[in-house]
């Protein structure tokens, strides 16, 4: 038997190790010893030969062979058992019938004892992966702790992991948990920790090529944000600007939203950041619209800021979607409210920043 599953199944083929002959030999030996006993006693409990093998077959995948050549293995050596017993029913005039019932038995316990092993190997992968699962989530705490883990730390649950520490990460911050069982179809080196409050995962060099395609694929049908890349010892910082993004998300800021990048946001994102402080300089900086009605006042501030940006009437005309003489009538009231303010190098910035800031100047964002 032993002979017969070196030849044959390439996965145990190692010669010259003795060791490693001397396992595969006990179990053939095993096999062989329990396949008599049941022949010897029918009726006796499974309960050894179910142990024994199930050991196999977590021994297997603790090795890192594939099911495949275990139970490989297991059948060469019932061939080899088969041609033995029907060579020495010849030579002891054992009537056909009685070969015909030890090759059934053979069968029989070759099904068993395959479904042991393929039993105990499940098991060894399952805690395996369990195992890998549990050091992944630590790490993922350990990426995103602050104050931050110290660096052997953080190197030695990576190893631990498995996980290969890349030289950019950006932390994708989810707007709801998971339901129905569903996780986000990403590949197996992005670090998820959908158990957190909110649901989070680092993804290792996101500006690779067709990254940003594979995480748009991967968390079709969820909501969430993507936060710049950083270096892995900086993810804290990622996930704070991705949960600020989301935030703006929710609160309509981008418009209708499925995942937020960022890196396409950041100008709103550092202008949002303002706070009262941007309330003061709006009330300053556009204080000459302040008394208007809010369609008026809405409609001079979209000009002005299309003004700013392009400063030609013309250009206004066609960003705004009107007539250039209807551009220019505005260009003038604007002229007259703000003055010499709209050729001052300051005021022009601090109303450009302004008016970006409250959306772009789109109807109903000032005076809020």
């Amino acid at each position: 038997m032993v002979a017969k599953i070196l030849v044959s199944v390439a996965e145990y083929a190692r010669p010259g190790d003795g060791s490693y002959a001397r396992a595969v030999r006990r179990g053939a030996e095993e096999a062989a010893s329990q396949f008599v006993e049941r022949i010897a006693d029918p009726g006796a409990p499974w309960d050894q030969a179910a142990d024994v093998f199930r050991r196999l077959g977590r021994a297997e995948a603790g090795e890192g062979r594939s099911l495949e050549a275990l139970q490989s293995a297991l059948r060469a050596g019932a061939r080899v058992a088969l041609r033995w017993l029907t060579d020495a029913s010849r030579w002891m005039d054992t009537p056909l019938e009685t070969l015909g019932l030890l090759a059934e038995a053979l069968f029989i316990f070759l099904d068993e004892i395959a479904a042991w092993s393929a039993d105990g190997y499940a098991q060894a992968q399952t805690q395996a992966a369990d195992e890998a699962h549990g050091r992944r989530r630590r790490l993922l705490g350990l990426l995103l702790a602050e104050p931050q883990a110290a660096a052997e730390a953080v190197s030695e649950m990576a190893r631990l992991a498995q996980w290969r520490q890349p030289r950019l990460v950006s932390v994708v911050v989810l707007a709801d948990h998971p339901s129905g069982g569903r996780v986000p179809a990403l590949p197996s080196e992005v670090l998820q920790g959908l158990d957190r409050v909110p649901p989070v995962l680092i993804v290792p060099d996101p500006y690779g090529p067709g990254r940003r395609d594979m995480l748009d694929r991967g968390l079709h049908g969820f909501r969430g944000a993507v936060g710049p890349p950083t270096g892995p010892r900086d993810a804290a910082k990622s996930m704070r600007w991705a949960r600020e993004a989301l935030g703006l998300a929710e609160q309509g800021v981008f418009g209708d939203y499925s995942i937020v990048h960022c890196d396409d946001h950041l100008t709103d994102m550092v202008l949002r950041r303002g706070g009262d402080l941007l309330d003061r300089l709006e009330a300053r900086r556009l204080a000459p619209l302040k008394n208007m009605a809010p369609g008026r006042r809405d409609m001079l501030a979209q000009t002005l800021l299309a003004y700013l940006e392009t400063g030609k009437s013309s250009s206004v005309a066609s960003r705004l979607f009107i007539h250039p003489q209807t551009a220019r009538y505005r260009l003038h009231k604007l002229q007259d409210l703000f003055g010499d303010e709209l050729e001052n190098p300051d005021a022009r910035f601090e109303l450009a920043l302004v008016l970006r800031a409250r959306h772009g100047g789109r109807p109903g964002a000032l005076g809020r």
